[in-house]
Protein backbone atom coordinates (compact mmCIF):
# COMPACT_ATOMS: atom_id res chain seq x y z
CA UNK A 1 0.00 0.00 0.00
CA UNK A 2 3.28 2.33 0.83
CA UNK A 3 4.01 2.12 -2.65
CA UNK A 4 0.88 2.55 -4.36
CA UNK A 5 0.85 5.46 -2.38
CA UNK A 6 4.06 6.79 -3.15
CA UNK A 7 3.46 5.99 -7.23
CA UNK A 8 0.19 7.68 -7.00
CA UNK A 9 1.84 11.07 -5.24
CA UNK A 10 5.01 10.72 -7.51
CA UNK A 11 2.33 10.28 -10.30
CA UNK A 12 0.56 13.79 -9.56
CA UNK A 13 3.39 15.59 -9.17
CA UNK A 14 4.17 15.12 -12.28
CA UNK A 15 0.64 15.85 -13.73
CA UNK A 16 1.13 19.34 -11.29
CA UNK A 17 4.30 20.44 -12.78
CA UNK A 18 3.14 19.68 -16.48
CA UNK A 19 -0.03 21.61 -16.14
CA UNK A 20 2.36 24.48 -14.29
CA UNK A 21 4.72 24.41 -17.55
CA UNK A 22 1.12 24.73 -19.49
CA UNK A 23 0.15 27.46 -17.12
CA UNK A 24 3.60 29.06 -18.08
CA UNK A 25 3.60 28.61 -21.84
CA UNK A 26 -0.14 30.06 -21.83
CA UNK A 27 1.25 33.72 -19.61
CA UNK A 28 4.09 33.59 -22.84
CA UNK A 29 1.34 33.25 -25.03
CA UNK A 30 -0.56 36.42 -23.88
CA UNK A 31 2.35 38.49 -23.22
CA UNK A 32 3.16 37.84 -26.78
CA UNK A 33 -0.48 38.91 -27.65
CA UNK A 34 -0.31 42.08 -25.01
CA UNK A 35 2.76 42.74 -26.87
CA UNK A 36 0.69 42.67 -29.96
CA UNK A 37 -2.20 44.65 -28.45
CA UNK A 38 0.20 47.49 -27.40
CA UNK A 39 1.10 47.84 -30.79
CA UNK A 40 -1.87 47.72 -32.15
CA UNK A 41 -3.02 50.89 -29.47
CA UNK A 42 -0.11 52.96 -30.36
CA UNK A 43 -1.47 56.00 -31.95
CA UNK A 44 -0.65 55.97 -36.10
CA UNK A 45 -0.17 59.29 -37.93
CA UNK A 46 -3.65 58.75 -39.88
CA UNK A 47 -5.45 58.21 -36.86
CA UNK A 48 -8.35 60.51 -35.89
CA UNK A 49 -6.89 60.77 -32.69
CA UNK A 50 -3.49 62.69 -33.72
CA UNK A 51 -5.24 65.55 -35.33
CA UNK A 52 -6.11 65.81 -31.60
CA UNK A 53 -2.50 65.97 -30.63
CA UNK A 54 -2.07 68.15 -33.55
CA UNK A 55 -4.60 70.74 -32.70
CA UNK A 56 -3.36 70.52 -28.96
CA UNK A 57 0.45 72.08 -30.34
CA UNK A 58 -1.37 74.48 -32.74
CA UNK A 59 -2.80 75.81 -29.62
CA UNK A 60 0.19 76.02 -27.32
CA UNK A 61 2.14 77.95 -30.33
CA UNK A 62 -0.75 80.17 -30.92
CA UNK A 63 -1.10 81.41 -27.18
CA UNK A 64 2.45 82.40 -27.75
CA UNK A 65 1.25 84.21 -30.32
CA UNK A 66 3.33 82.02 -32.86
CA UNK A 67 6.56 82.35 -30.83
CA UNK A 68 6.65 79.29 -28.25
CA UNK A 69 9.65 78.03 -27.32
CA UNK A 70 11.19 75.25 -28.93
CA UNK A 71 11.97 73.38 -25.75
CA UNK A 72 8.26 74.39 -24.82
CA UNK A 73 7.02 73.01 -28.06
CA UNK A 74 9.09 69.47 -27.11
CA UNK A 75 7.81 69.05 -23.65
CA UNK A 76 4.07 69.29 -25.34
CA UNK A 77 4.54 66.42 -27.55
CA UNK A 78 6.66 64.73 -25.40
CA UNK A 79 3.81 64.40 -22.81
CA UNK A 80 1.22 63.49 -25.31
CA UNK A 81 3.84 60.88 -26.82
CA UNK A 82 4.05 59.31 -23.53
CA UNK A 83 0.13 59.43 -22.92
CA UNK A 84 -0.88 58.18 -26.29
CA UNK A 85 1.91 55.56 -27.09
CA UNK A 86 3.30 56.83 -30.26
CA UNK A 87 6.52 56.63 -31.58
CA UNK A 88 9.11 59.19 -32.94
CA UNK A 89 7.80 59.36 -36.59
CA UNK A 90 4.62 59.94 -35.71
CA UNK A 91 5.65 62.86 -33.33
CA UNK A 92 7.76 64.60 -36.15
CA UNK A 93 4.85 64.36 -38.15
CA UNK A 94 2.26 65.76 -35.70
CA UNK A 95 4.54 68.92 -35.26
CA UNK A 96 5.11 69.23 -39.33
CA UNK A 97 1.10 69.27 -39.32
CA UNK A 98 0.96 71.56 -36.46
CA UNK A 99 3.50 74.02 -37.38
CA UNK A 100 3.93 73.61 -41.03
CA UNK A 101 -0.31 73.77 -42.03
CA UNK A 102 -1.18 71.67 -44.68
CA UNK A 103 0.93 73.75 -47.59
CA UNK A 104 4.32 72.95 -45.99
CA UNK A 105 7.16 74.28 -47.92
CA UNK A 106 11.04 74.90 -47.20
CA UNK A 107 10.72 78.55 -45.89
CA UNK A 108 7.81 76.92 -43.22
CA UNK A 109 9.83 74.31 -42.40
CA UNK A 110 13.30 75.76 -42.11
CA UNK A 111 11.03 78.72 -39.75
CA UNK A 112 10.89 76.12 -37.54
CA UNK A 113 13.70 73.91 -37.64
CA UNK A 114 15.06 74.22 -33.94
CA UNK A 115 12.36 71.67 -33.40
CA UNK A 116 12.62 69.72 -35.41
CA UNK A 117 16.09 70.05 -35.64
CA UNK A 118 15.86 68.50 -31.66
CA UNK A 119 12.76 65.95 -32.44
CA UNK A 120 15.47 64.31 -34.45
CA UNK A 121 18.69 64.41 -32.33
CA UNK A 122 16.72 63.51 -29.83
CA UNK A 123 14.75 59.99 -31.32
CA UNK A 124 18.21 59.64 -33.17
CA UNK A 125 16.11 59.10 -35.76
CA UNK A 126 17.90 57.69 -38.93
CA UNK A 127 17.34 59.29 -42.14
CA UNK A 128 14.74 56.10 -43.65
CA UNK A 129 12.23 57.44 -40.39
CA UNK A 130 13.06 60.96 -41.34
CA UNK A 131 11.55 60.90 -45.16
CA UNK A 132 9.27 58.67 -43.88
CA UNK A 133 7.73 61.32 -42.16
CA UNK A 134 7.65 63.79 -44.59
CA UNK A 135 6.13 61.50 -47.47
CA UNK A 136 3.46 60.57 -44.96
CA UNK A 137 2.53 64.40 -44.41
CA UNK A 138 2.77 64.68 -48.04
CA UNK A 139 -0.28 61.95 -48.21
CA UNK A 140 -2.40 63.39 -46.05
CA UNK A 141 -1.35 67.25 -47.81
CA UNK A 142 -1.52 67.09 -51.74
CA UNK A 143 -1.67 71.08 -51.82
CA UNK A 144 2.29 70.44 -50.38
CA UNK A 145 3.14 68.62 -53.14
CA UNK A 146 4.87 71.62 -55.42
CA UNK A 147 6.93 72.70 -52.67
CA UNK A 148 8.19 69.31 -51.77
CA UNK A 149 11.49 69.27 -53.77
CA UNK A 150 12.66 72.24 -51.95
CA UNK A 151 11.40 70.53 -48.53
CA UNK A 152 13.66 67.80 -49.35
CA UNK A 153 16.69 70.28 -50.47
CA UNK A 154 16.10 71.57 -47.18
CA UNK A 155 16.29 68.45 -45.18
CA UNK A 156 19.59 67.36 -47.24
CA UNK A 157 20.86 70.95 -46.77
CA UNK A 158 20.22 70.44 -42.80
CA UNK A 159 22.15 67.37 -42.67
CA UNK A 160 18.52 65.74 -41.41
CA UNK A 161 19.75 62.94 -44.26
CA UNK A 162 22.44 62.69 -46.77
CA UNK A 163 22.66 61.76 -50.25
CA UNK A 164 22.99 58.48 -50.08
CA UNK A 165 20.17 57.76 -48.03
CA UNK A 166 18.33 59.81 -49.77
CA UNK A 167 18.52 58.50 -53.28
CA UNK A 168 18.88 55.18 -51.35
CA UNK A 169 15.06 55.48 -50.00
CA UNK A 170 13.65 57.04 -53.19
CA UNK A 171 16.23 55.85 -56.49
CA UNK A 172 16.48 52.16 -54.92
CA UNK A 173 13.11 51.89 -53.63
CA UNK A 174 14.14 51.49 -50.29
CA UNK A 175 10.99 53.37 -48.89
CA UNK A 176 8.57 51.55 -50.90
CA UNK A 177 4.77 50.70 -49.52
CA UNK A 178 5.22 53.45 -47.04
CA UNK A 179 2.23 56.06 -47.15
CA UNK A 180 2.95 59.05 -49.46
CA UNK A 181 6.09 57.46 -51.24
CA UNK A 182 5.17 57.20 -54.62
CA UNK A 183 3.88 60.54 -55.21
CA UNK A 184 7.16 62.05 -53.17
CA UNK A 185 9.42 60.24 -55.34
CA UNK A 186 7.20 61.61 -58.17
CA UNK A 187 7.00 65.11 -57.22
CA UNK A 188 10.74 65.11 -55.72
CA UNK A 189 12.31 63.80 -59.41
CA UNK A 190 13.59 67.38 -60.23
CA UNK A 191 15.63 67.34 -56.96
CA UNK A 192 16.72 63.73 -57.13
CA UNK A 193 17.89 64.33 -60.25
CA UNK A 194 19.85 67.69 -59.23
CA UNK A 195 21.20 65.74 -55.97
CA UNK A 196 22.65 63.28 -58.26
CA UNK A 197 24.23 65.91 -60.44
CA UNK A 198 25.60 67.21 -57.74
CA UNK A 199 26.87 63.94 -56.45
CA UNK A 200 28.95 63.60 -59.78
CA UNK A 201 30.37 66.88 -59.78
CA UNK A 202 31.49 66.41 -55.92
CA UNK A 203 32.97 63.99 -57.29
CA UNK A 204 34.66 65.01 -59.95
CA UNK A 205 36.28 67.62 -57.84
CA UNK A 206 37.41 65.27 -55.72
CA UNK A 207 39.51 63.51 -58.82
CA UNK A 208 40.28 67.00 -59.54
CA UNK A 209 42.43 67.48 -55.91
CA UNK A 210 43.94 64.11 -56.01
CA UNK A 211 45.24 64.71 -59.95
CA UNK A 212 46.32 67.99 -57.73
CA UNK A 213 47.89 65.70 -54.86
CA UNK A 214 49.51 63.31 -57.58
CA UNK A 215 51.46 66.52 -59.16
Amino acid sequence: DGEKKAKKEKKEKKEKKQKGSDDDSDDGDKSGDNSADKDDQSLKFDDPETKDVVGAITSLVESKGGKAKAEDIFEEVRMHQLAKLFDHKVRLYIILEALCGDRMDAKSLLEHKKVVKHLIENGKMPAADILWTFDAYLSQNGSAAKGFPMVLKAIYDEDWANESSIMAYYNDDEGSGAPGFDEAKKVAAPFLKWLATAGSDDDDDDDDDDDEDSD
